[in-house]
């Protein structure tokens, strides 16, 4: 009886928390700019961040640096594949996969990262294609 009610607690913790979290796939990005460039891949919506997985482009064998983010002006919390305020060096094939954290947001069918870095800022327009 008690591994019954423990399975029944399990999934409705696992549905409830289903229904707070949607990754969105499918997006479409422009760079306007040319100090840096990213493609968003997919935004994964939770009730305690937004992450927004995508990837960036440059020059092999040459050096960037991004001071930090904003989600239609929402500063970024964290990010992986690259550290703030550090300098990094592109590999052969001029792309590094990112995640970048900002604040929780409701699922968005378009909008603008910043990318802010010491050549200057870098928005990326973004919208969803298809449903």
């Amino acid at each position: 009886m008690k591994r019954i009610i423990a399975f029944i607690l399990t999934s409705i913790t696992l549905a409830t928390a289903s229904l707070h979290a949607e990754r969105v796939k499918g997006f479409e990005s422009h760079p306007s700019g040319n100090v840096l460039a990213m493609t968003v891949d997919s935004i994964d919506y939770r009730k305690d961040l937004t992450r927004v997985y995508g990837s960036l482009t440059g020059r092999p064998h040459t050096s960037a640096r991004i001071d930090g983010a904003t989600l239609d002006g929402m500063e970024c919390t964290d990010i992986e594949g690259v550290d703030l305020n550090r300098y990094f060096q592109w590999e052969d094939e001029g792309r590094i996969g990112v995640e970048i954290d900002f604040p929780p947001a409701a699922p968005k069918r378009q909008g603008t990262i910043v990318l802010k870095t010491p050549r200057g800022e870098s928005p990326i327009v973004f919208s969803r294609t298809g449903r």
